[in-house]
């Protein structure tokens, strides 16, 4: 009897403990769906919140552009301050404005700094009007197209078009801008399909502009930068862009070989350039080599537009002297403002008498290859900011190196 009433009294306590222990489990489900639905609820609130000071930010800078242009469309002003309204704009369903659409509208002014805190922009075309002043920054990082061609703009942002990733089309032609070299930053647009600039003061080295675009725009199809003053060697590899479709390089001062480019590609290159030949083919040898040095200036405005054709020793390129022969014997690039280094490519010039770089800002060592010239009378480096140790040159030659920052000197 008291065995069967031990068993029982187990049996109830265990029956007991397994509710109590149910019960709690019960508790501690309902508590964590609770504070899963506060979570859901307090996400919601601040996502409103953040979509409502995103709708005053871009009411904001809307208001701010509309006073910055001279006359602004109609509607932009009578509205009732809801961009969404305004003529040209288009919003999210959540009231971000997505889209400006002002292109071809007549319109003058500038831009408003405050353009850079519409950051839910999509597309903003404002083509074809007459807008001046600078091109503020644009942190949109859904930015997909940006036109900004045929205005009267001065400048652009330092690291433009940093901010913009998803950026597929630009079109920034005509535009009066200060001369400005190739943007670096563009490689941060690895989905970009157009990049067209002509006629917008982009200059310098072409070379370093290609190795960009090779490297990382693997989508380009359309690339446009006709009537500009690059300078310098178009690479061969940007022949090879599997995308690419179109391209336009005309009337700048691009030297080197015809660059080919595959038969689908519509390519308008040859006019207006510095290119040895007409068409696709080997440069002569001393003019190949003369690039090369020219590139160890950093490809210089003013040799691009002095060596020019297939031969060193037609009497118009500038700073050289040949002999009867018309093997280059002499180069004379005396206080040109010369930066960068000089290159070694410089000792395939086997008839070389004299070298005569003084005066100018040029870094770097002497090549170790120049003393292997048979006939170089002449090296004279003379205030430049040459580093490192001055070579042996044999006794006959006559090495001119004050003013320099040489080891031991």
């Amino acid at each position: 009897m008291n065995h069967l009433y031990a068993r029982s009294t187990t049996y109830l306590y265990l029956a007991m403990s397994t509710t109590v222990h149910r019960q709690g489990c019960t508790t501690t489900v309902k508590r964590r769906q609770e504070c899963r639905l506060l979570l859901a609820l307090l996400l919601t609130c601040c996502g409103l919140a953040a979509a409502a000071a995103g709708r005053r930010s871009d009411a904001d800078a809307v208001a701010d552009l509309a006073r910055s242009l001279a006359r602004p469309p109609s509607t932009w002003t009578t509205a009732g301050g809801d961009p969404c309204s305004f003529e040209g704009i288009s919003c999210s369903s959540s009231g971000r404005v997505i889209a400006i659409d002002l292109a071809g509208m007549g319109l003058s002014g500038t831009l408003h700094p405050s353009l850079s805190s519409l950051t839910a922009l999509e597309s903003l075309q404002l083509g074809g009007n007459a807008l001046s002043g600078a091109v503020p920054p644009l942190r949109a990082p859904s930015l997909t197209s940006l036109s900004l061609d045929g205005n009267a703009f001065t400048s652009l942002p330092k690291d433009f078009p940093l901010g913009m990733p998803a950026l597929r089309h630009l079109i920034m032609d005509n535009l009066p801008l200060a001369p400005w070299p190739f943007p670096h930053a563009i490689a941060g647009c690895p989905s970009l399909r157009t990049f067209s600039a002509s006629n917008a003061s982009v200059a310098g080295p072409f070379q370093a502009a290609a190795a960009i675009v090779i490297a990382n725009l693997t989508s380009i199809r359309t690339l446009r930068l006709s009537r500009n003053a690059l300078t310098g060697v178009v690479p061969a590899a940007l022949g090879k862009i599997a995308s690419l479709r179109e391209i336009s390089l005309s009337n700048n001062f691009l030297q080197g070989p015809v660059p080919q480019f595959a038969a689908g590609v519509a390519a308008d290159v040859v006019d207006g350039n510095c290119f040895c030949l007409d068409e696709p083919g080997a440069c002569n040898a001393q003019v190949s080599t003369l690039l090369q040095a020219a590139e160890g200036f950093g490809y210089p405005f003013y040799l691009a537009r002095a060596w020019r054709g297939n031969d060193p020793c037609s009497g118009d390129w500038l700073g050289t002297v040949c002999d009867i022969s018309g093997s280059v014997t002499m180069i004379y690039l005396q206080h040109a403002e010369l930066s960068g280094t000089i290159s070694p490519a410089i000792a395939d010039l086997i008839d070389l008498e004299r070298l005569v770089l003084a005066g100018n800002n040029l870094t770097g060592e002497i090549p170790e290859s120049l003393t292997k010239l048979t006939k170089l009378e002449l090296l004279d480096v003379t205030n430049n900011s040459l580093t490192g140790q001055l070579p042996k040159f044999k006794p006959s030659v006559f090495v001119l190196a004050d003013g320099n920052a040489f080891i031991g000197e």
